[in-house]
């Protein structure tokens, strides 16, 4: 009895695992050289787009608080010029512009939303010098910044593009080498 029931766990254990058909997975292997290269410009393409996104944020923070300033230009009709001047530089911080940038808008916005109050005595000297100063400026240096590293990035791009046709010249002559040799 005890032999029967040793058999019998021993089927109940082994029976599953007979049952399995043998796997046939592929090996694995690694991903080649132009595999990884691919993914790499993948990557970087994603990546462009985000880089994209902040330089045109920040280009439109720009051509508002330019838009801001050219209006404050007008001092013949003060209301007129300082509701421009606002709404523009309202526009410019709903973007959302990096931190420095967004100070110095928040100050402007401020004096400008003080001159709102009485447009007739502004001070619209005053009023460009603070936005010249505390937005425009640090909004300037920012889309300087983003286009030098972009032309960095061109270059090291163009850097890559070399090593890439260096590395097909190279793979080509190798490959016509061999199929020379397998000809003779």
């Amino acid at each position: 009895m005890r032999r029967a029931g040793l058999i019998l766990s021993m089927t109940a254990l082994c029976l599953p695992m007979l049952a399995q058909a043998p796997s046939r997975e592929r090996p694995f292997r690694p991903p080649g050289r132009a595999e990884a290269a691919e993914t790499a410009a993948k990557q970087a393409a994603e990546q462009l787009a985000a880089v994209k996104k902040v330089c045109e944020r920040d280009v439109d923070v720009l051509r508002h608080l330019r838009a801001a300033d050219r209006a404050l230009t007008d001092p013949m009709q003060p209301s007129n010029a300082v509701q421009k001047a606002y709404e523009e530089i309202d526009a410019a911080k709903g973007l959302g512009p990096e931190f420095l940038v967004m100070q110095g808008v928040v100050r402007a916005q401020r004096d400008v939303e003080a001159a709102r109050r009485s447009p007739a005595t502004a001070d619209f000297g005053h009023l460009r010098s603070v936005l010249r100063d505390e937005a425009l400026g640090p909004a300037s240096r920012v889309v300087v910044r983003n286009a030098l590293r972009l032309e960095e990035e061109a270059l090291a791009w163009l850097k890559v593009q070399q090593l890439i046709a260096d590395n097909l010249r190279a793979i080509s002559e190798i490959s016509s080498q061999s199929l020379r040799a397998s000809e003779q």
